[in-house]
């Protein structure tokens, strides 16, 4: 049996779909915009990010820049060069010198000082020169203001710089003759280029120097918004920040230099690491160096997580509103339907409130709904006044159908009862006649008494008495019968001339079908809720075949409501059912059956109202 659906109330029903229909389209609305914003918040971390990589790389080129100009500014410098030669060549020569060609040396090598220092100046866009012959000794100027024998092809980087494209080399490395200038030891980025005579022939090396401590200042004043990491390596894939004596982040340049094989653009690429690292890197085209910023999803999303955030709880206060605002528009618009509802609810069409009934005047303010109540009440004043006459109508009737009943009970206790005289007359039982007919006097009496249809259990007890009286005139010692009735229960009303019809029957098949003692039991019971009186005798009963007849005639009633045709001969037991179903409603009692050893067993009751 499929399962009924819980009914609503149009209150909740417009509440729930207010409130479903302004929820769906907040959502899509917020989503809409959730997701437009955090796409432009990805953005908006992207490109600084993808600044942030430009703007170190930029740092590094304009360093490498300045080492550069300083470097080429003393390649182009002739009197530097020819300064540069004569300290060589009076170098080479014998160390025997007389007094006015030391002093020359002397003038020529601090001329050679003042004309490097003069390129440093007082902004030091570098902190070191060196000028290197090919062949022997080496002069620097700056931090460390040294001459040198040594030749350049002594030195750890000169293999490197020879096979570099076009004698130039940039690399970053420490520097032990400069270490005492620094407390915690530096790292340098040095630039090397070969310079040539007039001749274009190669006559030495410049090397020029940066710590690359300035550079790190700059990159340290970046802000880091999203807790990223920033790696700088240079050509060869050492890594030169944050920690050049760190090597662990070589995975990253070797991701990178993986990836560059597939893309060889000059801007910053940007590519997943991991499932949880987002790699933004730039190689500069013009140094070699590579500037990685390795950014965590989580650290990188966190801006969007928190929007998404506040705006779900935005999300949240604003349902909350509008589930407010549902409330109120179901509310305001339910109200008067509610009251029609209420009105319609109100008005029951129960017999015993029709006369009670109050129609009340509302005002919905709203024509339509004023308009519909005012037919309502029309239409509930017009089904009143119907259910009044059908009333009275179905009264008249029960009472014409209750009468005719009972006037069928008249001649037909009169036939029993003549029929049992002429029987007691053939037996010359005349004293006997006459104490029976002065009983049916008296029951004749009862029964035209008046128009009642229920009267006390006590009155049809004392006709039942009398009856039975009669019956003990006849039949002497040969019946006996049994009255247990609780004294509380004579008050009881049942349909009239029903118990002494049921104890005659009674009797009638009894003495038919079985010898002497006949034996009839009248038995009442009561309680809270009903009440019932059980007949029994010591007969053969009931046949299955006559109570299945009975019952079969029983439903029949119930199911069209007519009733059959009752003649004298006819009527019995199922005039008593017509007449407890008409008198008590539908609360009614009536067991037709047998006792466990012999004899029939009847049974009739009805509800006792509260």
């Amino acid at each position: 049996m499929k399962k009924r659906n819980k009914l609503k109330s149009i209150q909740s029903t417009l509440f729930v779909t207010y409130f479903y229909i302004l929820i769906t389209v907040l959502i899509i609305l917020m989503s809409f915009f959730i997701f437009s914003e955090a796409r432009k918040i990805r953005g908006n971390a992207f490109l600084l990010l993808t600044q942030n990589t430009n703007t170190i790389s930029s740092y590094i080129e304009n360093e490498v820049k300045t080492l550069d100009t300083v470097a080429q500014n003393i390649a182009y410098s002739n009197l530097i060069k020819e300064r540069f030669a004569n300290y060589i060549s009076i170098s080479e020569d014998s160390p025997i010198q007389n007094k006015n060609t030391a002093n020359s040396n002397n003038q020529n090598t601090k001329t050679l000082i003042d004309m490097l220092s003069a390129i440093l100046g007082p902004s030091q866009p570098v902190v070191q020169i060196y000028l290197y012959s090919l062949d022997r000794g080496v002069f620097g100027v700056g931090l460390d203001t040294s001459t040198s024998t040594r030749a350049a092809k002594e030195s750890a980087w000169y293999q490197s710089f020879i096979s570099s494209p076009h004698y130039k080399l940039l690399s970053c490395n420490k520097d032990g003759r400069l270490e005492g200038f620094y407390s915690y030891g530096a790292t340098f980025i040095s630039l090397y280029i070969m310079y040539y005579n007039v001749y274009n022939i190669p006559q030495g090396i410049i090397e020029v120097k940066n710590p690359i401590s300035s550079m790190n200042r700059k990159i340290k004043d970046i802000a880091t918004t999203y807790n990223e990491s920033i790696y700088i390596f240079d050509p060869n894939g050492n890594p030169l920040y944050p920690d050049f004596s760190d090597t662990k982040d070589n995975k990253y340049f070797a991701s990178i230099q993986e990836r560059a094989s597939l893309d060889t653009s000059n801007d910053v690429v940007t590519y997943k690491f991991d499932k949880d690292t987002n790699l933004f890197y730039k190689t500069s085209a013009s140094t070699g160096f590579t500037v990685a910023i390795a950014v965590e999803n989580s650290s990188l999303f966190r801006p969007v997580y928190e929007y998404i955030r506040v705006n779900i709880i935005l999300l949240l206060i604003i349902a909350v509103a509008m589930l407010l605002l549902s409330y109120i528009a179901a509310r305001i618009i339910a109200t008067p339907i509610s009251k029609l509802y209420k009105q319609a609810q109100s008005f029951s069409i129960n017999p015993s409130k029709a006369n009670n009934y109050i129609f009340t005047d509302i005002d919905t303010h709203i024509i339509e709904f004023n308009t519909l109540y005012s037919a309502l009440v029309a239409m509930q004043q017009k089904a009143q006044q119907f259910m009044e006459r059908e009333i009275t109508l179905q009264s008249q009737e029960m009472q014409s159908r209750m009468l005719a009943l009972q006037s069928q009970m008249n001649p037909h206790f009169l036939y029993n009862s003549l029929a049992t005289i002429q029987s007691m007359a053939d037996e010359h039982m005349y004293e006997e006649i006459h104490l029976m007919c002065q009983n049916i006097s008296s029951i004749l009496r009862y029964i035209s008494s008046g128009k009642e249809l229920l009267v006390p259990l006590k009155l049809e007890t004392e006709l039942t008495l009398k009856y039975l009286n009669c019956m003990k005139t006849r039949f002497d010692d040969d019946l006996i019968y049994y009255i247990e009735i609780p004294d509380e229960m004579m008050g009881v009303k049942i349909p009239k001339l029903c118990l002494q019809l049921i104890v005659e029957n009674s009797i009638k098949f009894t003495t038919k079908a079985t010898k002497p003692p006949w034996k009839v039991w009248i038995a009442g019971t009561i309680t809270d809720t009903h009440w019932e009186l059980a007949i029994s005798d010591n007969g053969p009963g009931f046949s299955q075949a006559q109570i299945d007849a009975l019952n079969e005639k029983i439903l029949e009633v119930n199911k069209t409501g007519l009733m059959p045709n009752l003649e004298i001969n006819g009527m019995g037991l199922l005039n008593i059912y017509i007449r407890f179903k008409l008198l008590y409603k539908g609360s009614h009692i009536f067991r037709i059956g047998n006792l466990e050893q012999s004899g029939a067993l009847l049974t009739i009751g009805g509800k006792i109202d509260g």
